[in-house]
């Protein structure tokens, strides 16, 4: 489950909610201009998995609850719920009257009733739906069954008491299953509507149907564009385009030029706009300590671990903040923050100059011959490699030349293990703990040539835990990981949303992804 983040005029507030929302106005209502790498493709709730796609359906579809701009749970498409004391059933109270939009807000015959939630649930866990989200749901009864194909349908822990009365039972407890039914992956889906479409529902704008705070109002190869009927401050419509100026102007300029509403950032340069920062990279030495290698030996790696560290400055940018582990802060693991959760992992190195003599027992100087210093061109970082060389070359008169090469000769050498020592960023592809980890075992790619049994088990076994469990043993994972020094933390890569200055309570999330303007108004 990815965390959601508040955005608030320069504030990143604790549990990383944030909130905004877009510039520009029409008569009535604000309207709201998000760029996308592709124009929405799939409106099905229960498939779309593509960023723009995913964005449109958090809009378009209502669920049983949803995050305020504060991050709290509130009623969606339900009056009520409880929970029982064992934390394993789940009871929902359905509005009355609700019913879907056809679009351009059109009228329909359908109303949301519990069957349609039972439905969409059922979908998910039919195979050759290929939902997803079947592994977020995973703690829903019998649902691991029925997705092979060894249980009926109608024995999924999911079921209708009448028109609005919901129940989910779960055959372990989940204390973010709450949280996970505002995923667009839990929106109703009338049943006699899906199968209308023939394989077409969410494909067309005739063959969707709206049941959200928003309904489709146009699907052109132009883009996306939603539209609610409300009064201004409320933002009145959501248009997902792609940007075709062809200007190359910054983040910063597009919004003040008022071609968007919001963009993501990565330049550091100054603005007035409002600015939060998150990251999801880490920059990393990496020992390359595969067989054969000189960094095969552990006490080499720690001494020269410990020199870097005491001798490399964060670069002054702006986009750069001291590493506090290899996972950076602000990522969650089943609603927590994992940074918290875990600690500090870095390993304590005193007297790294001391441990460097005792590992070069029985080393030739002929042993480091061809070590070299990777980095990408272009990433800034020269003078921070060149500190670390300098320090080496001080402490323990070793000089390794520097090599900068192109973006994708890096990206090559690094996934083939065609380097000795790298510079480089390791990535928790869409906010993932566990994918971050991953890269450094054998099935994950094997980043630095580090191999550990007592480690890919470990990381195997918290994929089927949950909660604290989950996170305690991610951290261990993390700990012995950077006491091999295989790969060295030194900095949290920044990333930024810049916003308008007039913009106010819509949740973002740049990981799930979520950009939900349900609370969007403008001041």
């Amino acid at each position: 489950m990815k965390r959601w983040l508040r955005f608030t005029a320069a504030v990143l507030a604790a549990a990383f909610l944030f909130a905004l929302t877009g510039c520009g106005s029409s008569t009535n209502s604000a309207s709201f201009t998000w760029f996308v790498d592709s124009i929405p493709a799939n409106l099905d709730p229960q498939v779309a998995s593509g960023a723009s796609d995913v964005i449109a359906c958090e809009n378009l579809y209502g669920t049983l609850v949803r995050k305020d701009p504060d991050g709290a749970l509130v009623p969606g498409l339900c009056e009520e719920w409880t929970v029982s004391p064992d934390g394993l059933t789940y009871t929902f109270t359905l509005k009355d009257g609700l019913r879907y939009a056809a679009a351009k807000g059109a009228a329909t015959e359908y109303d949301i009733t519990a069957e349609d939630f039972v439905f969409a649930f059922r979908r998910i866990f039919r195979a050759d739906t290929a939902s997803p989200y079947a592994v977020e749901f995973s703690a829903i009864q019998n649902s691991a069954a029925v997705l092979a194909g060894l249980a009926d349908e109608s024995s999924l822990g999911v079921s209708a008491n009448g028109a609005l009365s919901l129940v989910f039972r779960l055959s372990e407890r989940d204390d973010n299953f709450l949280a996970k039914l505002a995923m667009p992956g839990a929106a109703p889906c009338d049943e006699a509507f899906f199968e209308s479409t023939r394989g077409t529902y969410g494909l067309t704008d005739k063959t969707t149907l709206s049941s959200g705070s928003f309904y489709l109002y146009n699907w052109t190869a132009n883009g996306l564009f939603l539209r609610r009927t409300v009064e201004s401050p409320l933002v009145g419509s959501l248009r997902l385009v792609q940007d075709t100026s062809g200007s190359g102007k910054s983040a910063a300029q597009l919004i003040a030029d008022d071609k968007c509403s919001a963009a993501l950032d990565e330049s550091g340069e100054a603005t007035s706009l409002q600015t939060v920062s998150y990251s999801d990279t880490t920059w990393a030495l990496l020992f390359n300590a595969a067989e054969g290698s000189v960094f095969q030996n552990q006490h080499l790696r720690q001494a020269l671990t410990g020199i870097a560290r005491e001798n490399a400055d964060v670069p002054s940018s702006g986009l750069y903040t001291a590493a506090k582990g290899l996972v950076p802060e602000g990522l969650t693991v089943d609603g927590l923050d994992y940074r918290e959760t875990a600690g500090d992992p870095l390993p304590a190195i005193p007297e790294p100059k001391a441990l460097y003599l005792a590992a070069r027992q029985g080393m030739a100087t002929s042993d480091f011959s061809g070590v070299t210093l990777l980095l990408p061109k272009n990433a800034g970082l020269s003078e921070l490699a060149d500190q670390i060389n300098s320090a080496w070359q001080k402490e323990c008169s070793l000089f390794f030349s520097v090599e900068e090469v192109e973006q994708d000769e890096f990206d090559a050498r690094i996934a083939a293990g065609k380097y000795t020592i790298a510079l480089a960023p390791i990535r928790a592809e869409g906010g993932s703990v566990y994918q971050m980890l991953q890269q450094f075992t054998t099935a994950g790619g094997s980043l630095t040539g580090y191999a550990d049994t007592v480690y890919a088990d470990r990381l195997a076994l918290s994929a089927q835990q949950t909660g604290k469990a989950r996170c305690a043993l991610l951290a261990q994972c993390e700990q012995q990981l950077l006491e091999s020094c295989t790969v060295v933390p030194l900095m949290a890569q920044q990333k930024r949303l810049l916003l308008a200055n007039d913009v106010r309570d819509l949740v973002f999330d740049p990981f799930f992804p979520v950009l939900d303007l349900t609370w969007a108004k403008m001041s």
